[in-house]
């Protein structure tokens, strides 16, 4: 993601390969919500930001409760997360200050991430089915808009991997939130499956209609695709495995 701006971010999206978890957390778990061992997780930070050129003191790091507050974070919170604590109930960031590794924690969430090349700065959010409908994508936007002066038509935005529409089944109750969205008639949002009784939900294409309604040019919103629920030899899923998984992380820095 973002190729075209890897001289100026590092962006990313961990797999579970490289670690040293074992079990269900087998091998790069990265999320503190877990059971498994504190040491083990410290060194998987350890290696995953060594394979990035970045220092785990760089990162800042969310409690995230599937809501819509973003923050803007600067120098200061470097660190949050695993050397201070986590502020609870925000689920994005925004920076412009150089070397602040924003991360935001997934095991089938839809990680969104966006690049301000005019002004030189960067958001990046979690968003889940609730995020998603709360529309915390646009959010983000509007929160660069308040604290840089960004132009939407400017903005750049990756959606990197998630849960697919092929797995994400669910009930009526989150296409009563997608209903409930400023945006309407959303291509691929969701089908409904008459034989299970079931709707299937497309978050990629939901964040994606969102990104757009914020003034974000199609041309410049980019989709990953990657399934972390059918790829189970790369990702953890919480979908698939429940609570007897580790957790991927995204990161988004301004070199």
């Amino acid at each position: 993601m973002f190729e075209q701006f890897n001289d100026k971010l590092i962006c990313n999206y961990s797999t579970r390969n490289g670690g040293v978890s074992t079990g269900c957390y087998d091998s790069m778990n990265l999320s503190l919500m877990t059971d498994d061992a504190l040491a083990n997780i410290l060194e998987n930070y350890k290696l995953w930001c060594a394979s990035l050129g970045i220092d785990p003191k760089q990162l800042v790091m969310l409690h995230q409760t599937h809501d819509k507050e973003v923050i803007r974070v600067d120098e200061e919170n470097c660190g949050e997360g695993l050397y201070k604590p986590r502020r609870i109930g925000i689920d994005g960031m925004v920076t412009n200050a150089r070397g602040v590794a924003l991360i935001t924690s997934h095991a089938d969430c839809t990680p969104i991430y966006i690049y301000d090349p005019v002004n030189e700065a960067i958001g990046l959010s979690h968003a889940g089915w609730r995020g998603t409908t709360l529309e915390i994508a646009r959010a983000t936007v509007e929160k660069m808009k308040a604290e840089f002066n960004s132009n939407s038509s400017d903005l750049y935005a990756a959606i990197g991997p998630c849960i697919s529409i092929e797995h994400f089944e669910c009930n009526e109750d989150v296409i009563d939130a997608i209903s409930n969205m400023s945006v309407k008639d959303i291509p691929g949002a969701y089908t409904y499956n008459a034989e299970r009784g079931k709707f299937n939900v497309s978050l990629s294409a939901v964040n994606k209609a969102v990104l757009m309604s914020a003034g974000i040019p199609e041309s410049q919103i980019e989709i990953d695709g990657a399934c972390t629920f059918a790829e189970k030899d790369k990702y953890f899923s919480h979908r698939r495995d429940g609570l007897k998984r580790g957790g991927q992380i995204a990161v988004l820095m301004l070199k």
